[in-house]
């Protein structure tokens, strides 16, 4: 635990998240907003002139109205990626200074923390991510086979949409990054200033699954977020769950480019191996990972401008 005195506890766990959503609604308002008014005018200017000198009724307004947003639903849909891209971009901002302030208090309050691993130490987060990756997405697939999941397919379909580069720095760098800030670095953070590990984790954890859309997507990202606590926990360091969660996501968009996915599920024992040996592959870092030495240190014995590094 991380003894560093906050005001109201409550709230320096609940306002960043209320933040943090509020810019999300915001600018996805602002998105749709900017593609459904040019369709809705247009659709009033037609009704007016349709109607000559007679004022429209609002059944004439609201049919036009509907008429008109179809075409925007398509576009919105059509542009999911990048309007998630530019909400997450959005949070950055916020969760990114406060992240730098809850760091400087750390440094200012004395707090002891573990040292960070060495770089050398990542090849273990490399291959989990890539092989976590095929695994979780072969294993999520073999799940929708039993139980269909409309949810996620539509969830699916609307993401592996946009276009290659927009998926890969969307999906595969920005969010990873604005999820990390908030969720490990804010909430997992300011939990453990007064928990224990498995407190933090968990809760930090449950409300991260509560941000996806679906139930198969809550689970993995409930299970997802846990994993990652535990790499922040014992790496010392935000590196470690960025490079993971960025690996995850950049693997599930390239793998699904290059074909691979679709060739792993053209056949049942392809399937099955894919997620057994990720699996087998998984656990085998993960105890290479559990059996790091963790030491620690304090940052009176660390340089300012490091620690003070965003990213530390």
């Amino acid at each position: 635990m991380n003894q560093i005195y906050r005001k109201s506890p409550f709230w320096s766990l609940t306002g960043p998240l209320l933040g943090y959503l509020a810019i999300q609604f915001a600018v996805q308002f602002a998105a749709q907003f900017v593609i459904e008014m040019p369709h809705v005018m247009r659709a009033y200017a037609e009704v007016l002139r349709g109607s000559s000198d007679a004022v429209p009724s609002m059944q004439e307004l609201l049919n036009s109205y509907m008429q008109a947003l179809e075409p925007a639903f398509e576009a919105i849909a059509r542009y999911q990626v990048e309007i998630m891209t530019l909400s997450a971009l959005g949070t950055i901002v916020l969760t990114g200074i406060l992240f730098a302030r809850d760091r400087k208090l750390e440094q200012k309050a004395g707090v002891v923390l573990p040292e960070r691993a060495s770089l050398s130490k990542y090849w273990t987060v490399v291959i989990f991510g890539i092989s976590g990756c095929i695994a979780a997405t072969c294993l999520m697939a073999m799940v929708q086979l039993a139980f269909y999941d409309e949810q996620y397919q539509q969830a699916a379909q609307i993401t592996y949409s946009a276009g290659f580069l927009v998926q890969i720095i969307g999906l595969g760098i920005v969010i990873p990054i604005a999820e990390e800030l908030m969720f490990r670095g804010i909430l997992y953070k300011r939990f453990r200033e007064r928990q224990g590990f498995w407190y933090s984790a968990l809760w930090s954890a449950l409300l991260f699954s509560f941000i996806h859309s679906n139930t198969t997507q809550m689970i993995y990202a409930f299970l997802l977020g846990v994993l990652l606590s535990y790499l922040y926990e014992k790496f010392g360091s935000f590196r470690a769950p960025v490079v993971l969660h960025i690996l995850l996501n950049t693997g599930s968009v390239v793998f699904t480019e290059l074909g691979v996915f679709r060739w792993i599920a053209g056949s049942p024992v392809r399937m099955a191996g894919a997620v057994i040996a990720g699996a087998f592959l998984c656990s085998v870092m993960f105890v290479v990972i559990q059996r790091m030495p963790v030491r620690i240190e304090t940052h009176q014995n660390t340089d300012d401008t490091d620690r003070n590094d965003m990213f530390s």
